[in-house]
């Protein structure tokens, strides 16, 4: 009877423990799939994320190099070189990230992309000669309405492709919960026994989750990142980059729709023989002498009017609403009179008298931002070629 019961027991001991065995394993290896699958999303997504932010950033380079070119600020050719080379890094990114596995709909999205990227690498390709014999509207033209949108919606399909790779991601870690619920259940049931194993695989499974999170805030930084790198393309081309002002582009933005209700004052005035300076002392000379102009300019005279550095040494006033008409004409000479004050440059004292030409500007005048500006500017030539050094109502004329 004994031997019955110690056999039973035995019997019953063995069971438990091939029960035990089998639970413990069963949890072991849903365990693992749980982590190599936490493991795979996160290795995928990093690869994913770091490919798509390389590309977005050369995208970023590219257009810098661009409004470079169109600018005339930099060397066209260190330019044209730096675009070839943003773009060879982006072809070695997208290689990458095409051989990464990728759900239908993020395939069909990055084909978009893909598209839009080698369609705006064409169009400089196309435009590459045609630069130098390019005149600034020109560029400007061609940069609005080629250029620019061809390279915005690139970046905006990549985002959207980033967006997608999120959900995906997402998704997956949804699934992964629900596997590491089913596991952690099974962990319950022998919690007495496994009580050690259970709290090392929950420890690493915890981790792989801590990971996955990590993972999606970078998703998400990378994505503030583009966002602010897109506002910061956006005010560089504002601005004109030697002296900080706002250049051509801010102020048709500006002024067109003034133009058809407002009536203000508007002044344009421009160094006398400027280019004296430059064929004298040097284009590195002449852009401090402009810089020091325009900080002068903006230190005396923000407070009564909006300024535009319009064209490298051309700079635009819109004078404030409430400034009466009887004191434009005196402002105007302040200003001529400040910008013909001498500048003092490594110690090198250089001075230039200015012409201008202003305008009370009526909605009746029916002009564009382009119209207006050669109307003013050709009163100021009218008062360069009678001796320069002076400031010509338009509405006199």
């Amino acid at each position: 009877m004994a031997n019955n019961n110690y056999s039973k027991s035995k019997r019953n001991f063995t069971v438990a423990a091939i029960m035990l065995f089998v639970i413990m394993a069963m949890n072991i290896v849903n365990t693992t799939i749980i982590f190599l699958n936490g493991r795979r999303i996160y290795d995928h997504n990093m690869n994913s994320l770091q490919r798509m932010s390389t590309i977005c950033e050369q995208l970023l380079n590219v257009n810098r190099e661009v409004l470079m070119i169109v600018s005339n600020t930099g060397n066209p050719m260190s330019n044209v070189n730096n675009i070839h080379n943003s773009f060879n890094i982006i072809r070695e990114n997208m290689q990458e990230y095409e051989e990464i596995e990728h759900s239908d709909m993020e395939k069909r999205r990055y084909n978009h992309a893909k598209l839009l990227v080698e369609s705006y690498d064409n169009k400089l390709l196309n435009l590459e000669h045609s630069f130098s014999s390019l005149d600034a509207e020109q560029m400007k033209s061609i940069y609005l309405q080629e250029i620019h949108p061809t390279q915005t919606a690139a970046v905006e399909m990549l985002m959207a492709t980033l967006e997608i790779g999120k959900s995906d991601a997402q998704d997956k870690i949804s699934s992964s919960s629900v596997l590491f619920g089913a596991g952690f259940i099974f962990l319950i049931i022998v919690l007495i026994i496994g009580e050690v194993i259970i709290a090392s695989l929950a420890k690493s499974t915890k981790r792989r989750m801590m990971q996955l999170e990590m993972q999606e805030r970078q998703i998400a930084a990378a994505g503030r990142k583009l966002e602010s790198s897109n506002q910061k393309m956006y005010d560089i081309a504002l601005t004109n980059i030697l002296t900080g002002m706002k250049n051509r582009y801010a102020l048709e933005n500006d002024l067109t729709e003034r133009l058809e209700t407002d009536q203000f004052n508007i002044g344009v005035f421009d160094i006398d023989n400027f280019r004296l300076i430059n064929d004298t002392y040097g284009y590195e000379f002449g852009d401090e002498f402009l810089a020091a102009i325009g900080e002068t300019l903006l230190e005396e005279f923000s407070d009564v009017a909006s300024i535009y550095n319009i064209t490298s040494n051309e700079f635009c006033f819109i004078f404030n609403e409430d400034i009466p008409d009887s004191q434009i004409q005196r402002i105007a000479d302040k200003i001529r009179a400040a910008m013909s004050s001498p500048v003092t440059i490594e110690s090198i004292m250089v001075q230039c008298t200015a012409s201008g030409s202003i305008y009370h500007y009526l909605p009746n005048d029916s002009l564009n931002v382009s119209s207006l500006l050669v109307k003013m500017d050709t009163v100021m030539h009218n008062v360069k070629r009678n001796g320069g050094n002076a400031v010509y109502v338009v509405n006199s004329l």
